[in-house]
């Protein structure tokens, strides 16, 4: 693939037409039609998010709930290069990709993501309850590319930090309930109460159910795809004049009947097509089931001294994860030569794991003269074990895991404000990681205990062209140490463990407001990674992580304009290019293969519009999106190649008073399609993305 293909016109178009846009707003004084602050801390201290010289996209509360987003998956509309899907393990997991980096099986506790899930600045290691939507959430911040000094563990290809509403000082709550496709019923409740002038708590909590329906099991005789689901949390706040403290508590409690497979064929054309004639037809004669039960505490505390604050961030959960799947999707014993007329279970999987972990980090931010500085240290540890019982082919076997992690880090980051434009950036992250394995395969054992370490480096400079607009160049690294191999077919392979990953990044980006109607940034990187961590398909059930260099370079855009009072136009989009380009692998078979979750071109385009009527006020929007073809695994296999893919979402709202009235749709083009693939033999299944669906809500706020 060329990354400066044609497809280049999608941006360059995008870019040519924001000047005239400009010109058609001078001299606008429309007040409604201005774009707000918005505040992040992407960088660990709070700055308006045109002046962060990272790629980062915010996600404000109200674009969650006009647009749909009650999950990560839905993030990757909104920001370019961000691709989010179930994992094949269970239907309650999060497969994190950001400019083509993140993992194919998060489902294990050996596995972990090259994206790093905070919420509320709190590390989350396991992405397993990633999907839940109880949260009153209050903007969601993705940044894209390594942040190996201020975020660190895991983040060599990006983050994403959820942060939930704090407690108000005045008394407010809303109840929304909710009715959809497949009979889904939610019911979600926030109330905020003020204690005095210092304290403040809140709750919340959702209900919701859905039947069955995405899929339809022919064998069986059923829709199957049910979920239920509950959850809630607890926060208390404490804002005094000098020190600061937030205590949040978590549940939730999810059980489905699990995530099905479409097993696949190749008809007498070439083209691979579903066994049952339908992706939304499974035949498996077993039934999937996922339960996922995960609580935990976090506490926030921060007291300000002379130049800066001293912040302290605590975090602790527990996990308990099940699910069982039928990866074959059903396999007619046709298949096998036989002519019982029989729909055989051929890659039955099931897992059980309990995990905990605990994180503490100090830091200080501040400024000394003309340096702006944040400096702490970091302290994260993982105990996790797993059960996977496995019957592939009628021959059954048995993986136990124990596994233990600890890792330290100390960081620093100092900005050096030579002019009152022009600021320049040295930083950098000591890590060390110790890790344990204690499993068996088959009753044979495989232990290890292994340690890596690592500086990560970053430079950058900064130039504010206007007061408004900010150019900004940067080199920073990566690290995502070692591991083991979770979905080994023997001991052997479980007990050798891979390198750790580095990634060597260069960003160049100029993003700010024109006339405060229009907000805009472009961002050209280019990723230098060595000894990727890549999972291999061993075509008997098992795989194995391999590493690999990797050359993944982009542009990326994202743009909103506000013509007229109420209306907003809004959009993002990518170019791509990446391959495979060294190993010390005998096999070598990734060599200049593509990266997976990297197509070569995406783009998206939407609009919000809202306008008195009545008593009070009209709304409706929507947005597309495109994505070029790409491969979801890294063999670049044809089962697991995913087709370009279109989808349109839309809204209409009606808000009154305290009320607010919606209805939504997701994918409203029928769009069919899958979003991963793989297979060996007669088992080649397929996994599908989610077909039209809508949702009717009501909300009250008082």
């Amino acid at each position: 693939m060329t990354l400066f293909s044609t497809r280049a016109m999608l941006l360059a178009t995008t870019l040519a037409v924001m000047p005239h846009m400009a010109m058609a707003q001078e001299g606008t004084d429309e007040p409604d039609s201005r774009f707000n602050e918005i505040v992040v801390s992407a960088q660990r201290t709070d700055q308006r998010l045109q002046d962060v010289p990272i790629s980062v996209t915010a996600i404000t509360a109200e674009e969650i709930e006009m647009r749909q987003i009650s999950s990560p998956v839905d993030v990757a509309r909104l920001s370019p290069n961000v691709k989010f899907d179930g994992v094949s393990g269970g239907s309650a997991g999060l497969k994190a990709y950001i400019r083509g980096g993140g993992t194919t099986d998060s489902a294990l506790i050996v596995s972990e993501s090259e994206v790093a899930l905070y919420t509320n600045d709190v590390y989350n290691s396991r992405l397993q309850a990633a999907l839940v939507d109880f949260a009153e959430i209050e903007r969601i911040e993705v940044l894209r590319g390594p942040q190996g000094v201020l975020y660190g563990r895991n983040a060599s290809a990006g983050a994403i930090n959820i942060i939930t509403k704090t407690p108000s000082d005045t008394l407010t709550g809303t109840v929304q309930a909710g009715y959809g496709t497949w009979n889904e019923r939610r019911l979600k409740g926030y109330l905020s109460v003020p204690l005095d002038d210092d304290w403040a708590f809140s709750v919340n909590g959702m209900v919701r159910g859905r039947d069955g329906g995405k899929w339809y099991n022919e064998t069986l005789d059923k829709d199957v795809g049910s979920e239920d689901f509950h959850g809630g949390q607890f926060d208390l706040a404490y804002k005094g004049d000098a020190v600061n403290g937030r205590l949040n508590l978590f549940y939730l409690d999810l059980s489905t009947d699990g995530l099905y497979a479409s097993n696949t064929t190749t008809n007498s054309d070439g083209d691979i097509v579903p066994v049952s004639g339908s992706y939304r037809t499974v035949q498996s004669p077993l039934m999937s089931a996922t339960d996922v039960k995960q609580w935990g505490a976090s506490l926030n505390l921060e007291a300000n001294y002379p130049g800066g604050t001293l912040t302290s961030i605590s975090g602790y959960s527990d996990l308990a994860d099940s699910w069982f799947i039928d990866f074959s999707g059903g396999v007619p014993d046709s298949f096998l030569g036989l002519d019982n007329g029989e729909t055989l279970a051929l890659f039955e999987r099931g897992a059980v794991a309990d995990q905990w972990q605990f994180s503490q980090e100090l830091q200080g931010a501040g400024s000394i003269g003309s340096v702006d500085y944040v400096a702490g240290v970091f302290f994260f540890h993982e105990t996790a074990s797993q059960t996977i019982d496995s019957n592939i082919f009628f021959a059954p076997s048995q993986t136990v895991f124990n596994a233990t992690t600890d890792a330290w880090a100390a960081y620093g980051q100092l900005s050096f404000n030579v002019t009152d434009n022009l600021q320049l950036v040295a930083g950098g992250r000591y890590t060390l990681e110790d890790k344990s394995l204690d499993a068996t395969v088959d009753g044979i054992p495989a232990v290890r205990k292994d340690s890596w370490e690592r500086f990560t480096p970053k430079l950058g400079a900064n130039l504010k062209i206007t007061p408004d607009v900010l150019l900004y160049a940067s080199y920073s690294e990566g690290f995502k140490a070692g591991g083991y191999n979770g979905l080994a077919s023997n001991a052997e392979q479980l007990a050798a463990p891979f390198r750790p990953q580095v990634t060597s990044a260069y960003e160049v980006g100029i993003k700010g407001d024109i006339g405060r109607t229009i907000r805009f940034t472009l961002a050209g990187f280019w990723s230098d990674i060595t000894d990727r961590q890549q999972t291999i398909n061993l075509n008997d059930g098992g795989f194995l992580i391999e590493n690999y260099d990797v050359e993944i370079k982009g542009i990326e855009v994202e743009f909103a304009w506000r013509p007229i009072d109420g209306l907003q136009i809004w959009g993002n989009g990518a170019l791509n290019d990446g391959k495979y380009t060294g190993t010390d692998s005998a096999v070598a078979s990734l060599l200049n293969n593509e990266p997976p979750s990297l197509p070569d071109y995406e783009v998206t385009v939407g609009f919000d519009y809202a306008f008195d009527l009545g008593a009070g006020k009209m709304k409706f929007g929507g947005d597309f999106n495109r994505r070029d073809d790409y491969y979801s695994t890294p063999d670049n296999v044809a089962v697991g190649a995913i087709t370009p893919l279109e989808f349109l979402n839309a809204y209409v709202g009606y808000d009154t008073g305290p009320w607010k009235f919606q209805v939504a749709g997701k994918n409203l083009l029928q769009e069919k399609g899958w979003h991963t693939g793989f297979g060996f033999s007669v088992i080649n299944p397929r996994l599908i993305t989610d077909p039209r669906t809508w949702m009717a809500t009501a909300r009250y706020s008082f």
